[in-house]
């Protein structure tokens, strides 16, 4: 048997790699699903946050499981090109225990936070940021302390390198510009449209249109006749009785019954003449009672306005309809509608004279 010795050196440049991997192992898979977090299997997580298009407000959220037991939980964060935060919090009833801040522009090193847990329990990493320009972002962190690895109790995402990660940063679906408007895609461009493909296309569309019209044809149903009626004899009109003949008793009652209509109208009329005579009376002798209100001008009289300078004037009284006063002046309304006004400082005599 044949025993080769290594020297130390070399087994310890050949195990110690192997040993550090296995502590130290990194966990590929990122979810972006808060109900379904990615197991943390290893001391130490490696992630990284592709960029977004320029003015995309959105953050890419990361979620990873994991445990820790009573005592002290120490978790160290490090990220380069990223602004946002990192939180834990408690995984059944998400109560927030820890949060720190991310800056790209920061120049700081590792950031190192402590929790005291009291019971064993499975805690939540979320990690919150976005990068600021075109580069990719990167973070690690690093647990030690109480830290224990999942091993189960919620439903977690599967632990394998996604599609996304392996293909390299993904931009998102729809691009957006600085203001936030979505940007339109290029359209995308068709074959040329030859003889051949309309062909194929007419002979594809007659097809359709065939079974169309087979369908509308089947929808109209036709209109539903009448029947005829049951009794299509034509029917004998009734008998008509003939009305029994008036006899010499029934044509006096008629002729009584006539003359008293007659009596009594005229009794109504000579009523009525009665009470519109007694009317009229009374209507005369009211008006006669009532003494005349509308004024009757005096027969033959006449308004003489005579002037200093010699002028006269003289109008009938019918004529004239209402002689006043006013402010010195003699103000005469005549009934055609006409207005003389003479100042009274001129008149030398004026009076109403038969």
């Amino acid at each position: 048997m044949i025993t080769v010795q290594f020297p130390k050196r070399v087994l310890a440049a050949f195990v110690l790699p192997v040993l550090l991997w296995a502590i130290t192992g990194t966990a590929q898979a990122q979810s972006a699903d808060q109900n379904l977090p990615t197991p943390v299997l290893a001391n130490e997580i490696n992630g990284r946050i592709a960029p977004l298009d320029l003015g995309d407000p959105r953050v890419t959220r990361h979620f990873y499981a994991f445990e820790g037991t009573p005592g002290d939980l120490l978790i160290t964060m490090d990220s380069k090109n990223l602004n946002g935060d990192m939180d834990v919090f408690t995984a059944i009833t998400f109560r927030p225990l820890s949060k720190t801040s991310l800056y790209a522009n920061s120049q700081s090193g590792e950031v190192t936070k402590g929790l005291y847990l009291r019971t064993r329990q499975i805690l939540i990493l979320r990690v919150e940021a976005r990068t600021p320009n075109d580069e990719e972002g990167t973070y690690r962190v690093r647990f030690g302390g109480s830290f224990a690895t999942f091993s189960g109790g919620i439903p977690v995402a599967e632990n394998r390198e996604s599609d996304s990660d392996s293909a390299g940063p993904a931009r998102s679906a729809k691009r957006l510009s600085s203001v936030g408007a979505t940007i339109a895609e290029p359209a995308a461009e068709l074959p040329p449209v030859t003889a051949e493909t309309k062909t194929e296309e007419n002979a594809a569309a007659k097809p359709a249109e065939d079974t169309e019209a087979a369908k509308k044809s089947a929808a109209v149903k036709p209109r539903p006749t009448r029947p005829a009626p049951r009794n299509s004899r034509n029917r004998t009109p009734r008998p008509v009785r003939p009305k029994p003949a008036k006899t010499d008793t029934d044509a006096a009652k008629t002729s009584e019954a006539k003359t008293e209509e007659a009596k009594t109208e005229e009794a109504k009329k000579e009523a009525g003449t009665g009470e519109e005579k007694s009317a009229a009376e009374s209507s005369k002798s009211e008006t006669a009672a009532k003494p005349s209100t509308q004024e009757v001008p005096m027969v033959g009289a006449h308004l003489i306005i005579e002037s200093k300078d010699g002028t006269r004037i003289d109008r009938p009284m019918s004529t004239v309809r209402r002689v006043v006063v006013e402010g010195g002046m003699i103000v005469v309304v005549l009934k055609t509608g006409k207005i003389e006004r003479i100042p009274m400082s001129t008149v030398a005599r004026m009076a109403i004279e038969p």
